[in-house]
């Protein structure tokens, strides 16, 4: 097949949405697909001949304005040639298939900005420049015509789209994020764990909680810390946390003061060898107030870390509670989760669950998405 995907950038390094769309470009390549890549920036060469990069102009200034000029003039680069497949991965509108790796605009903002809780606060985000261009970007997107069909990340992501934009419930398909299994794995976990945990100066009667995320604030940290808080002292003082990410440090410093665990946090920035920190923790903490997928919380089960998390994830969806995860209801129930941060104290119950954890991650490997998505082509030429 000849397949065009469209996207503002092409990287692995970027994560997200960016390293999703190059894996899956490498993954057709070998199966022998010819891939044709229409992106504004290319931050990584591809490593297949059949990888093709095309790039496509936007508008130089202002986020909002290049990501309009952007789906403008793809659409009209994409129509000069011909393919068997149009991959879209952002808010475009030139694509038969449209993967959806983030949710509506307007939900994101109602988790963003407590204001919007009032009618005054409300007004300010829809009035907003920046929020309507995207906004109407989006909605063009989700027009009948733009689309042939919509892959979402999750049940949570579907149900959205179909609520702010009216999308028949078989035009959209849900196809779980995938995870690497060669570098996130349970089996790798002793033979790095202690390496990092003295290179963080950790002794082993640490219990080590992981929390990876940048924008701290939508990600739940101050819930986090909370939590860790109420965690009574004679416990606590087992207990480390463990920030990799990027945020106002200064901001989340104070409040650790504030809450007096100040000298059981230790913020890492942002990281690379993201796998190293997982294999050197014990339980994942992600209280997060908003997110389609979370793909960090699949991470951390494949590498045998118990999860927990709020509903508000869309990877809850194929967590098993009590099983090889902690799901609970609202990221602001810093008693509920402190319950289940004392729960995992117990190394049996916690290294059962991690087990758990990994098996239940191990059904959702990136190969297993990819092909997902490739019938999906088949399904759509036939």
């Amino acid at each position: 097949m000849r397949i065009a995907f469209i996207i503002y950038n092409y990287s692995e390094s970027k994560g997200g949405v960016e390293r999703y769309a190059y894996n899956l470009a490498e993954y057709l390549s070998k199966e022998g697909d010819e891939i044709h890549i229409f992106c504004h920036r290319v931050f990584e060469k591809p490593g297949s001949e059949r990888i093709i990069l095309h790039t496509v102009p936007s508008f130089p200034f202002y986020s909002p304005l290049k990501h309009l000029f952007f789906a403008r003039n793809v659409a009209r680069v994409v129509k000069e040639d011909r393919f068997d497949i149009i991959h879209g991965f952002g808010r475009t509108y030139s694509q038969d298939i449209y993967r959806v790796g983030s949710g509506c605009h307007w939900e994101y903002l109602k988790s963003r900005y407590s204001s919007m809780d009032n009618i005054v606060g409300w007004i300010i985000q829809y009035l907003n420049p920046r929020n309507r261009i995207i906004m109407n970007l989006e909605k063009k997107s989700f027009t009948p015509g733009a689309y042939k069909k919509i892959i979402c990340i999750s049940n949570r992501v579907k149900e959205e789209i179909k609520r702010y934009y009216n999308v028949p419930e078989e035009d959209i398909k849900v196809i779980y994020n995938g995870v690497d299994l060669e570098r996130f794995n349970i089996y790798d976990r002793e033979k790095y764990r202690s390496q990092t945990r003295t290179q963080l100066a950790l002794s082993d009667n640490k219990i080590v909680l992981l929390f990876v995320g940048s924008g701290f604030e939508r990600k739940g940290l101050r819930y986090a810390m909370e939590s860790i808080a109420l965690v009574p002292q004679e416990q606590r003082g087992h207990l480390v946390l463990l920030v990799i990410g990027k945020g106002n440090i200064n901001k989340y410093k104070s409040l650790a003061r504030k809450y007096n665990i100040e000298h059981q946090i230790l913020f890492m920035g942002a990281q690379t060898n993201i796998a190293s920190y997982y294999y050197a923790s014990d339980i994942f903490l992600f209280p997060t107030l908003y997110e389609p997928f979370g793909n960090v919380c699949l991470e951390a089960m494949a590498s045998g870390l118990p999860v927990i998390t709020t509903r508000i994830a869309g990877v809850s969806e194929i967590m098993s509670s009590s099983i090889d995860s902690f799901v609970v209801e609202n990221p602001s129930d810093t008693f509920a989760i402190a319950e289940k941060i004392r729960f995992l104290l117990d190394k049996v119950w916690r290294e059962n669950m991690g087990r758990a954890a990994y098996l239940c991650a191990s059904k959702y490997s990136m190969q297993n998405n990819f092909k997902a998505v490739k019938e999906i082509y088949k399904e759509i030429i036939c």
